[in-house]
């Protein structure tokens, strides 16, 4: 019976061995880890004077640390195939789930030739790849990797404090995606999703009737990019639309998805800058109310880099009006970052900011926090 295991596994690894032999097989990984430190005066509202808050300080083996596994080949008309599939360290539904869903844990398989590039599978959106996202310039690339947001004791306005990055940014539901070789500088990119349930964190059956209001269906991200260089200064520019139906739920209608996004990018002589600004109105909410809405979000961020040093400087600012509210609900995050590459793929970061929510209800603050982090990434 042993012998015949044993023979059963070398015909099961052999057969892998000769399929896979005609495709180049490389393997990345990339690990990361956190100390925070939380000094937070006001959560969900109540003064911490005369509060106890455990907030979430300490050491943290973060969110995205994980092994990549990616095989190329060439078909026999030319065009380029290129499979990638993610294991991420947190990507376990009944363990840590805190980056479920995200596109970290890749699994795609692209095409690409002449025309461009088609890919299907767990991938980012159109929007991910295109747009110029200052919240993940600075060293720590908070708050993009969202220490921010995970780690002090958030408010707990109704709807939330509005958004800085659109429905669906570096999220892994199943997608089809085109994007275009670079032509005088210009591309394109767009994607499709069926339904936003049909991701990492659920069963590969997911039902679209599903999810709540803010899991959309028949997601549609478009678009366009230029980049060039004058004179020694390197200029990005982008524009976009993401658009998304809604469900009817418990018989009340919402407001189908629709959101903008602009973002400008220059560069010169190690200094980096961009801005993004994204408004989203009133989608979903309530078709009923005409009192909502309003959704926008910018971010401002600089970079300087020299030799293996790095600063930076973020600002993000949304805002949001919920049904109900006497006014806008709001955000604000100022964020310094410094790094240092010590080669081999290890870098030391640091940032320090503030985080400021305010509810919409009352005009008072919900959350103040300042926010320490150190970090340690490894990418090999």
């Amino acid at each position: 019976m042993k012998k015949f295991f044993t023979t059963a596994l070398l015909v099961v690894f052999g057969t892998f061995v000769l399929s896979a032999a005609k495709a180049e097989l490389s393997i990345s990984g990339y690990q990361e880890f956190y100390a925070v430190s939380i000094d937070q005066t006001t959560a969900a509202g109540l003064d911490q004077a005369t509060q106890t808050d455990n907030a979430s300080s300490g050491l943290s083996n973060g969110r995205f640390t994980r092994i990549t596994a990616t095989g190329t080949s060439t078909l026999d008309n030319g065009m380029s195939v290129t499979g990638v599939l993610n294991v991420s360290k947190d990507g376990a539904a009944n363990g840590d789930t805190d980056t479920n869903s995200v596109a970290v844990n890749e699994n795609s398989l692209s095409l690409s030739g002449g025309f461009g590039t088609v890919s299907i599978g767990n991938v980012f959106s159109a929007g991910t790849m295109i747009h110029h996202r200052g919240t993940t310039l600075i060293p720590t690339a908070e708050p993009d990797n969202n220490v921010y947001g995970f780690y002090p004791t958030a408010g707990g306005a109704a709807g939330g404090y509005g958004a800085f990055d659109e429905a669906g940014y570096a999220m892994d539901g199943m997608k089809i995606r085109y994007m275009s070789n670079v032509y005088e500088g210009f591309s394109m990119a767009i994607s499709y999703e069926s339904c936003q349930e049909k991701d990492t964190g659920n069963t590969s059956a997911a039902d679209c009737n599903g999810g709540t209001v803010a899991d959309y269906d028949d997601i549609i991200d478009v678009g366009i990019a230029y980049s060039g260089s004058f004179d020694g200064i390197d200029i990005g520019l982008t524009a976009g639309q993401v658009t998304g139906n809604t469900q009817i739920l418990a018989g009340a209608e919402y407001n189908d998805y629709e959101a903008s996004i602009y973002s400008a990018k220059l560069g010169f002589a190690g200094v980096t800058a961009i801005y993004k600004y994204m408004s989203y109105g009133d989608s979903g909410q309530l078709v009923s109310s005409n009192a909502d809405g309003d959704g926008e979000g910018n971010v401002y961020a600089i970079r300087y880099d020299m030799g293996n040093i790095s600063l930076g400087y973020i600002k993000v600012e949304t805002e949001f009006k919920n049904e109900g509210n006497a006014s806008m609900s709001s955000m604000e995050e100022d964020i310094f970052g410094v790094g240092y590459n010590l080669g081999g793929g290890v870098l030391f970061e640091v940032s320090h900011g503030s985080k400021e929510e305010i509810g919409g209800a009352d005009s008072l603050k919900d959350t103040e926090a300042d926010i320490t982090i150190a970090k340690i990434s490894f990418g090999f």
